[in-house]
C-alpha cells in the first residue's frame, strides 16, 4: 500500500521513469526499504491501468518511459495523505502471532522467544540510531523525523518484551 502511494507521490513532484522512481523512492526512506524494478514496474503498470498515473511522451532512450501522476491519481493520494494511519500495531503482526503460538507449543514458556526478540529489537535501536545521526548529518530532518518514531516505537517495544518476560518469570506468560 505504501508503494503505491509512495510512486504517486514522487509522481506527484514531477514525471519519472521507472529507475528514476526506485532511487529516488529508496533515497526518500534512507535505504530503509530496497524495492525491486519489478515491483515498481508492476505498480506503475497498475496505477496506468487503474488512471492514477499516464505516459508522458514516447519511449526514450534505452526504452525508458516517463509517468506523470493523473487528476485522479492526485485525487487518490490526497485522500490517502488525509487519512489518519491506524499504527504500526496491528494484531495480525508477526510477532503476535508468534507469541501466541509460542506459548501454546511451549508450554508457556516464552523465554527463549522473548529473549531472541530482545536481541533483535535491540540491534534494529542500534540501526535506527545511526540512521538518524547519518540522517542529521546530511541534514535530511524529514528522515531524521520518520527515524525518531521508529526509535520511539522499538523502544516501546523493549518495554513490552521486559513486562512480557518479567510475567513469564513469576508463571506461565500469557496465561495470567
Amino acid at each position: 500500500m505504501s508503494l503505491k502511494y509512495g510512486v504517486l507521490g514522487l509522481l506527484a513532484e514531477e514525471p519519472l521513469h521507472g529507475y528514476e522512481v526506485k532511487n529516488r523512492f529508496e533515497s526518500m526512506l534512507g535505504g530503509t526499504w530496497e524495492v525491486n524494478i519489478g515491483q515498481i514496474y508492476t505498480t506503475l503498470q497498475r496505477l496506468e491501468r487503474d488512471g492514477l498515473v499516464r505516459p508522458v511522451g514516447r519511449r526514450g532512450d534505452r526504452g525508458k518511459l516517463l509517468y506523470e501522476v493523473s487528476e485522479s491519481g492526485r485525487d487518490a493520494l490526497d485522500a490517502w495523505l488525509a487519512e489518519p494511519d491506524l499504527g504500526p500495531q496491528r494484531l495480525h503482526e508477526e510477532i503476535y502471532v508468534k507469541l501466541l503460538l509460542a506459548t501454546r507449543l511451549a508450554n508457556g514458556d516464552l523465554g527463549p522467544l522473548l529473549a531472541r526478540q530482545k536481541r533483535a529489537y535491540l540491534q534494529l535501536l542500534r540501526d535506527l540510531n545511526q540512521l538518524e545521526n547519518r540522517a542529521k548529518r546530511d541534514g535530511r530532518n524529514d528522515l531524521a523525523r520518520l527515524v525518531r518514531g521508529a526509535l520511539l516505537h522499538t523502544e516501546a517495544d523493549i518495554k513490552w518484551i521486559d513486562e512480557l518476560s518479567e510475567l513469564g518469570s513469576g508463571g506461565r506468560a500469557g496465561t495470567e
